[in-house]
């Protein structure tokens, strides 16, 4: 069985995993911009449970309760300015070794989190977690709906792998397919720029200036269908 959370951690990044997915014609989601690890340098991949929050902490616990070693908790919530999650939430991800957490919101305890290493993406820190609010803010959560991050609906088991750039999600059916193309890929974008680095221009190695030519006289001229053409990948 392929170890696709390491092949991922070790050598891929959501770029080349989306880049991936469009050549191989596979539908993909994007979490939104700002979506993103509190240290730049955490990543994680795995199968997800879903919360949402509601603003409920006892849902959030059960969410982490029920996950299993290498699941990624994904937890959304109506309203933003509360912290989802802290350094105890965190502490228990870690003993049970989650793959990581992606909180749609806010979380607190930054420094500690960062200590405690578990991967957490998030839009940012705030200082009241939800024990703290007004009981009319708080409703009972839900775990294993479907949830939206931003344009994109996420399901319980579907895939999600995140780095610095933010977070992508698949269909863990099409995983061997898009693994497949970012070998490929990155084999490409490897060659590229071992190229580049011996001194060869970027510009000559994409054919730049005939694309050009090729763009005057067909503005609708395919830029990907032409680096295809050339077996280069961007």
């Amino acid at each position: 069985m392929t170890d696709f959370p390491s092949i991922f951690q070790n050598k891929y990044s959501c770029a080349l995993l989306a880049d991936a997915a469009f050549r191989a014609g596979v539908p993909f989601g994007a979490a939104p911009q700002g979506l993103t690890p509190i240290e730049r340098t955490m990543k994680l991949a795995g199968p997800i449970i879903t919360v949402q929050a509601n603003n409920d902490l006892v849902t959030i616990l059960a969410g982490i309760h029920q996950a299993k070693a290498g699941d990624v908790v994904v937890i959304t919530n109506h309203v933003n300015e509360v912290a989802l999650i802290g350094d105890l939430i965190a502490t228990e991800a870690n003993r049970k070794d989650l793959a990581g957490l992606i909180v749609d919101g806010f979380v607190r305890d930054t420094t500690e989190l960062i200590e405690i290493g578990v991967p957490i993406f998030c839009k940012g820190t705030y200082p009241i977690g939800p024990l703290k609010l007004p009981q009319e803010l708080k409703e009972t959560g839900n775990i294993g709906l479907d949830l939206t991050l931003g344009n994109t609906t996420v399901k319980s088991r579907d895939w999600v792998f995140g780095d610095a750039d933010g977070v992508i999600s698949l269909k863990s059916l099409d995983l061997p397919k898009v693994f497949e193309w970012a070998e490929q890929s990155y084999r490409k974008e490897e060659s590229l720029a071992a190229q580049i680095r011996s001194g060869v221009s970027l510009g000559e190695l994409l054919d730049l200036e005939n694309f050009l030519e090729k763009r005057a006289s067909n503005p609708k001229a395919d830029f990907n269908e032409h680096i295809s053409k050339l077996g280069q990948a961007l």
